[in-house]
C-alpha cells in the first residue's frame, strides 16, 4: 500500500509546529505576531490538521511505550509482593490491568480516527474456496495427486 504525501506550505508548517509547541491559538498569535483569523484559517486546513493529528499520535505512541513499560513493572511488582506476602488486593491489580487495556483501546481509536480523516484504509481480504481443499491452481492439483496417490 502506498501512502499519499501530504504537502504543507511553509507558513502552515510554522503555525502547526508553533501550535504543537505552545498549545493555544492565542499563544501562537503572540509568538508569531500573526492575526488570530489567519492562524485559525491555517490550522483548519486539511493537510495541517492531518499533520498535527499524526504528530499527536506518534508522540502518544512513544509515550505509550514508556507508560506501558512502567505499567508492566507495576503489575510485576504487585505480583511479586503478593507472592512474597501471600496477601494482595485483586482490586489493585485489576485497576492496573484496566488502565493498560484502556490505553490500548484509546490508541486503536486514535489510529482509526487518523485513518478515517486521512483516507488511509487497511483492508484484509480472505478467499474461501469451498469444496476445493487446496484450490484449483498448480498447488491444488499437486496436493490432490499426492493425497490420492496418483
Amino acid at each position: 500500500m502506498s501512502k499519499e504525501l501530504t504537502t504543507i506550505s511553509p507558513e502552515g508548517m510554522e503555525i502547526a509546529n508553533s501550535y504543537l509547541t505552545f498549545g493555544s491559538i492565542k499563544e501562537v498569535c503572540n509568538q508569531l505576531s500573526v492575526p488570530e483569523n489567519k492562524v485559525v484559517d491555517i490550522l483548519n486546513r486539511r493537510e495541517v490538521k492531518k499533520y498535527i493529528d499524526t504528530v499527536y499520535l506518534d508522540t502518544g505512541y512513544r509515550n505509550k511505550n514508556t507508560i506501558g513499560a512502567l505499567l508492566d513493572e507495576m503489575i510485576h511488582s504487585k505480583l511479586e509482593e503478593a507472592e512474597e506476602s501471600g496477601v494482595y488486593s485483586s482490586k489493585d491489580l485489576a485497576d492496573l490491568l484496566q488502565m493498560a487495556h484502556k490505553m490500548r483501546m484509546d490508541e486503536i481509536k486514535a489510529q482509526a480516527d487518523l485513518e478515517k480523516t486521512s483516507g488511509i484504509k487497511n483492508q484484509t481480504n480472505v478467499q474461501i474456496n469451498e469444496g476445493v481443499p487446496f484450490g484449483q491452481g498448480n498447488y491444488g492439483k499437486l496436493m490432490d495427486k499426492l493425497l490420492k496417490g496418483d
